[in-house]
């Protein structure tokens, strides 16, 4: 019975140290975590010490304790309390070194911890939902943006599948974060707009970042890339970072059209292998990413997209590029010096396109301007073609085709993607001042709420100066409305502007 007890009260020993310990340990920063560890690990060797001696010698008497059996349990309570406080020491110092932040309270520590680990919410207070196998940890502003998450990831369903096709991809969390602030303390890292921990499977996003789908779909491809791994018993790091954060890029609909390729600086891709290269190689004058997608791309364009599920079928980084060497008949250091020459060819003749245009519409060769357009449209990826539309808008306008232009937008804005979705409503409302102000109103309100659900990718107040413009239009101002748009310079199409000047002046002689 007395031994029951001793075990008990060394139990309790234990608990209520390895809670100091926790307790001290994460009150400390990095240094003063180590510090306050370093004195219980020594406790815990002298105690080791003591009961190798007991059971050794017999002779000694400590704490009541006199038989092997009991000297055993102390060795035990020993080694129990250094694993104890070995774990908190990295967990605090693994906190400490990645957020840099000496401010943190100890259960902000444990949280952030805790949430590298399991799949819990970095930030407290966040409420909890499920929908077709995401878990979501969202705040309750940003509760609203679950709905376009889950059907963004419905709809590219298919899509990963034909790339990836896992067999069972539930088990992914979504945590919704405020801003920025909160992105860069929880991960440690600088200047990010989302990410993914292969930890606990949890991708970190803001989900009013006007770029959400980009970002979303980005950090979802590390999600299916890195189930890929598991179910084909392969290894994470097999593939270079530079394919997987290219492949990221291209299924997250990336485009060449926003690099000048010609300046484009590209590096021995060998040099982005690793998560730790690729960091380092970043620069204000190299962007590896830049480099990683523009090689997915050209790849894409002279093989397809079918050879993407067999290099990630490598089971090494050599196997990588021999498989590489393999579909491109190239080594790795022709290939680097080769690959931008035919993205570059495309840019040019789309900008020569653009140009011959543009020459056309100067010269009033309109049907010959609108042909090319046309070409364009079908012919490029999604921001040609949105560039193209609004040219041919323009195109419209300068020949007084109003309607035409009315009609070429709503099929845009019924059929395009979201992305582009309150540029062209705005322009819309702008046209139907020449048409119809009413629908000005309604397409002015339409673009609003989007700007709200996406980010405020436009100034709110400004937005709310053009419907009260729009408003007094359509209600009994109509003078003081249009004096709004003029005055302060609400109305951006420069055709739209010249014809509403025009008619004002007409309309309201001696008021505009």
């Amino acid at each position: 019975m007395k031994k029951i007890m001793k075990y008990f009260i060394l139990f309790l020993i234990l608990i209520a140290m390895s809670f100091g310990s926790y307790l001290l340990i994460f009150n400390q920063g990095l240094l003063g975590g180590l510090m306050v560890a370093a004195v219980f690990l020594l406790i815990c060797m002298v105690l080791f010490i003591m009961s190798v001696y007991g059971i050794l010698t017999q002779r000694l008497e400590f704490m009541s304790l006199r038989s092997t059996g009991e000297y055993t349990v102390l060795m035990i309570f020993a080694v129990s309390l250094s694993i104890v406080v070995g774990l908190i020491t990295f967990a605090n110092s693994y906190v400490e070194y990645t957020v840099k932040d000496n401010n943190l309270a100890y259960e902000e520590k444990a949280r952030l911890f805790a949430s590298t680990v399991f799949q819990v919410p970095s930030q407290k207070e966040l409420s909890k939902t499920e929908k077709n196998g995401v878990t979501y940890f969202y705040s309750q502003e940003s509760e609203q943006h679950v709905e376009k998450i889950d059907e963004l990831l419905q709809e590219k369903e298919d899509l990963f599948d034909s790339y990836f096709a896992i067999e069972n991809d539930e088990g992914l969390t979504i945590e919704f974060h405020e801003n920025y602030k909160s992105l860069e303390a929880n991960s440690g890292m600088e200047g990010i707009a989302g990410y993914y921990s292969t930890y606990n499977r949890t991708i970190h996003l803001v989900p009013e970042d006007i770029m959400w789908e980009v970002i979303l779909l980005h950090e979802y491809t590390h999600y299916q890339s890195h189930l890929f791994s598991e179910e084909n018993h392969l290894s994470i790091n097999r593939i270079p970072v530079w394919f997987e954060e290219g492949l990221a890029d291209f299924l997250a609909e990336d485009s060449s059209y926003w690099y000048e390729l010609e300046n484009v600086k590209v590096i021995d891709f060998h040099n982005l292998d690793s998560a730790m290269e690729f960091e380092r190689a970043a620069s204000r004058n190299f962007n590896p990413y830049a480099q990683s997608y523009l090689a997915i791309q050209s790849l894409v364009g002279d093989h397809g997209t079918e050879f993407i599920p067999e290099m990630l079928e490598s089971k090494t980084t050599n196997e990588f590029y021999e498989n590489l060497q393999e579909l491109t008949g190239m080594e790795i250091e022709e290939f680097q010096n080769t690959f931008l020459r035919g993205l570059e060819k495309e840019q040019q003749a789309r900008n020569a396109k653009f140009e011959r245009a543009s020459v056309a519409i100067e010269s009033k060769r309109y049907a010959e301007a609108e042909e090319t357009l046309n070409e364009l449209m079908e012919s490029y990826d999604i921001y040609d073609a949105d560039e193209a539309h609004w040219v041919r808008t323009d195109l419209y306008l300068e020949q007084g085709f109003y309607g035409k232009a009315i009609v070429s937008l709503e099929k845009k804005i019924k059929n395009d993607n979201e992305e582009f979705k309150i540029d062209d409503l705005l322009l819309l409302a702008e046209i139907q001042l020449l048409v119809n102000p009413q629908k000005s109103l309604v397409h002015a309100k339409e673009a609003q709420v989007l700007n709200d659900s996406q980010g405020d990718y436009y100034d709110p107040t400004e937005l709310e100066l053009l419907i009260e413009a729009y408003q007094k239009i359509n209600d009994s101002n109509p003078v003081g409305g249009y004096k709004m748009l003029m005055d302060q310079e609400l109305v951006w199409n420069p055709l739209v502007v010249e014809e509403l000047n025009n008619r004002l002046k007409k309309q309201y002689a001696g008021e505009f």
